[in-house]
């Protein structure tokens, strides 16, 4: 595509974007067929905004994309249900000073308040009667392990069902640091704004004989639902890690949590904590 008609295209765009343009309409004005403009349009437009961020080439952007999404732009296309960028106003210093100190104070309650919210629903589960035990593992290198003998979410040989399921309760998107300055209790999100805080988290869902798997990066699902024939107890078991870009290198405090869940679990079901190198 010429550099002339690419100008025109955009000029149009720019002009009529209040209005709905459709795609055949664009191919026209370049004279390709709508497949092959809407291709040709998407490469020359990503590699723009490449160079435009200081990336030397597309495949430099789909490196550094790929670190930060977990799966190259057209995975995350594929699994990424909804983002909205959020809306930012630059504080006052005497703010932005009072903000520091509360951030320095409150990252590791922060941090931890993402467990504590796994942990309700496995506390939930207890206090319907369908959870016995709760087994926390906290390892070396910053993740945490969350299992329950509960029901297990609802899944089942359906995958498209599964990932819609899942995609519900957990699909979330990353959540940069300016926009988690704005958070106020990001608990009130649920889940899925938990799991757009955590670098990676893992959910197995064991139930009927089953493990259903799904694997996320920042919120983002990053394969279709993995199912295989298992025979297990029934229960949900997630491990996580806390986006390091937001908390940095802190760890989970065993004492934190176990102080947690003797404030909170009044169903008398079994936790354990414990201490594990991967």
């Amino acid at each position: 595509m010429s550099t002339e008609i690419l100008k025109e295209i955009l000029a149009y765009i720019d002009e009529h974007i209040y209005e709905k343009i459709s795609l055949l309409e664009l191919a026209e004005m370049a004279g390709y067929s709508p497949f092959y403009f809407s291709k040709l349009f998407s490469e020359i437009m990503v590699l723009d905004v490449s160079l435009m961020y200081a990336f030397d080439s597309h495949e430099g952007f789909t490196r550094s994309f790929t670190q930060l999404f977990g799966s190259t732009p057209s995975k995350v296309k594929k699994y990424l249900t909804s983002y909205k960028v959020p809306e930012y106003c630059v504080p006052n210093i005497e703010g932005r000073r009072m903000r520091m100190g509360a951030d320095k104070e409150s990252l590791i309650d922060n941090m931890h308040q993402i467990v504590y919210e796994v942990l309700k629903t496995s506390l939930e589960e207890a206090d319907a009667g369908f959870c016995t035990e709760i087994n926390i593992t906290l390892y070396e290198d910053g993740r945490i392990k969350i299992t329950d003998n509960g029901r297990g979410i609802p899944l089942s040989q359906n995958e498209k069902t599964n990932q819609q399921v899942l995609d519900k309760i957990l699909s979330g998107h990353p959540i940069s640091s300016i926009e988690y300055a704005q958070m106020g209790d990001f608990a009130q999100g649920g889940m899925q704004a938990i799991n757009s805080l955590c670098e990676n988290l893992r959910i197995n869902v064991y139930r009927d004989s089953n493990c259903y798997s799904q694997d996320y990066v920042r919120g983002i699902a990053q394969h279709d639902v993995n199912s295989c024939k298992m025979e297990h107890l029934s229960g949900t078991e997630i491990i996580l890690k806390p986006d390091s870009r937001i908390f940095g290198d802190v760890r989970f405090s065993t004492d934190m949590i176990k102080k947690w869940v003797e404030e909170n679990n009044a169903t008398g079901a079994i936790v354990c904590i414990k201490e594990q190198s991967y």
